[in-house]
């Protein structure tokens, strides 16, 4: 699928809603009143709580589902995670278009069980895979988080979660998508290299390639190629890194502070990284549909991204095959 012009007004748009700042995991905002609270026309919402094998993270699914007759194979279907996040940047008007298109999606909005828009102990520790070494090593260069469950949250997602939300209406099982940010693309990146059959739409925002030292490269370089033909993956990147090395910009008359832990990082790979990853994937013959936007801060290409995939999913005029 290829995003026509008409995207370009919707990305703007977007763009002109989104939070400015740069976005770091783990920042604390309450999530309010969502879309998930009213009514929107076309649309029913249903959800779902399940907890973590080890008891120790709970997880609200919050479902909007069409309320049309299915399609002759049934509805797409989204697993977006930071569903609190998520949930904050999907509007009504977006849920309207979806409904007047031709196959709406059924939209899982997997979000932590709390008010915070994004909860940064638990998505470190659920959205990243385990690196190599003892337990020591597993720690984010982000405060220390705890890290290395993404494995186990995966097998919650198609074991737990997607039979409940798939119960819920008729689902084509040849549309099924997993949407990720930052941290949520290091899991998205994460399941397609590990798990290429698990999903047939890959979708990251803006991924964190530089965690861990780079760990989705190496998982790049090890993976072998999906067995199901038609699987797909949609990546995206903003202006994040130029952002980040604005962090660092001096005042005038001053010298420049030392990087902290998170600038290193976030600055260790290019500016390219995520452009030369579509093109090394592309390369091995997977098909990649990479999109830049121009402009957009690592925070805005979360709410930037969402209805570029939720629209390529339901065959809305703003994405055509």
């Amino acid at each position: 699928m290829r995003i026509a012009c008409t995207g370009l007004a919707l990305l703007l748009g977007v763009a002109a809603m989104a939070t400015p700042a740069v976005a770091q995991p783990g920042r604390a905002r309450p999530v309010g009143t969502t879309v998930a609270d009213a009514e929107v026309p076309g649309w029913r919402w249903q959800e779902t709580r399940v907890t973590s094998t080890d008891g120790l993270r709970p997880y609200r699914v919050r479902v909007a589902v069409p309320e049309r007759p299915a399609p002759a194979d049934g509805f797409p279907v989204a697993y977006l995670l930071d569903g609190n996040a998520a949930l904050m940047a999907t509007d009504a008007a977006l849920l309207t278009r979806l409904a007047a298109a031709p196959r709406p999606p059924v939209i899982a909005f997997i979000a932590h069980d709390n008010g915070l828009r994004i909860d940064g102990d638990a998505r470190a520790f659920d959205y990243t895979p385990r690196r190599p070494g003892d337990e020591a090593a597993q720690r984010d260069v982000l405060g220390g988080r705890r890290t290395g469950g993404a494995d186990a949250f995966l097998a919650l997602i198609e074991r737990t979660i997607a039979p409940q939300v798939e119960a819920m209406a008729p689902i084509d099982s040849s549309r099924r998508a997993l949407w990720g940010h930052s941290y949520g693309g290091v899991f998205v990146l994460h399941a397609l290299f590990t798990r290429p059959d698990a999903f047939n739409v890959y979708a990251a925002a803006d991924p964190s390639l530089w965690w861990g030292d780079g760990q989705l490269l190496r998982e790049e370089a090890g993976a072998v190629a999906a067995s199901d033909p038609v699987a797909v993956l949609y990546l995206w990147a903003g202006g994040g890194d130029a952002a980040m090395a604005s962090l660092r910009v001096p005042e005038p008359g001053r010298a420049p502070a030392p990087p902290n832990a998170f600038q290193r990082a976030r600055t260790s790979l290019p500016a390219t990284a995520t452009e030369d990853m579509a093109a090394r994937l592309r390369a091995r013959g997977l098909t990649v549909h990479w999109t830049p936007l121009p402009g957009l801060s690592h925070g805005q290409t979360l709410g930037a991204s969402l209805p570029l995939l939720l629209e390529a999913l339901s065959g809305a005029s703003v994405a055509t095959p």
